[in-house]
């Protein structure tokens, strides 16, 4: 079933690689739903001006050089969407739980700081790779407790550009 899944989120996932930035323009076909954003910067490598990715978009930018990486922590935290949405000529696609609004390279890297247990039952926390969408990434961890903070790397040899990160609530988080 597992094995599935991912072999499902793989072809999924790549059959939609953007040709462009994704968030960068949404959907129309999209439902528009409660946001939340970045609150703080946890961490930074490499990244010029890293608070310029906090809040609303607003057309100011993180840079983030070759090689860097930007840990953002959000203002509630993210969870996957249950169930698909949609059908292309792809197949279904899982919802969005957020999206990265930015310009630059499409090779980035998108994770997030979940909690898991070792073999002796201990809680830790680890990174896992979000699904990257066309119009945003989601969380596919079935029974995720979600996420609060996400990770940015650009592997790329090129700069990124972050606006802003996106996260939209579960209808119970309408405020």
């Amino acid at each position: 079933m597992l094995s599935g899944l991912l072999f499902f989120l793989s072809t999924t996932l790549l059959a939609f690689a953007p040709s462009g930035f994704p968030g960068k323009t949404p959907k129309q076909d999209q439902p528009e739903r409660p946001k939340f954003y970045a609150l703080k910067v946890v961490s930074e490598k490499n990244v010029q001006n890293a608070k310029d990715s906090l809040g609303a978009p607003d057309g100011r930018n993180a840079e983030i050089l070759p090689g860097g990486e930007l840990i953002l922590h959000m203002e509630n935290k993210l969870y996957p969407f249950p169930g698909m949405i949609g059908w292309s000529e792809h197949g279904y696609r899982l919802a969005d739980s957020g999206c990265v609004v930015g310009k630059g390279e499409m090779d980035f890297g998108l994770d997030g700081w979940f909690p898991t247990k070792n073999m002796q039952g201990k809680q830790h926390y680890v990174w896992k790779p979000l699904g990257v969408s066309a119009t945003g990434f989601c969380i596919w961890l079935e029974g995720s407790a979600g996420v609060d903070m996400i990770r940015i790397t650009n592997p790329g040899s090129k700069s990124l550009f972050v606006d802003a990160l996106i996260g939209y609530a579960r209808e119970t988080e309408r405020r």
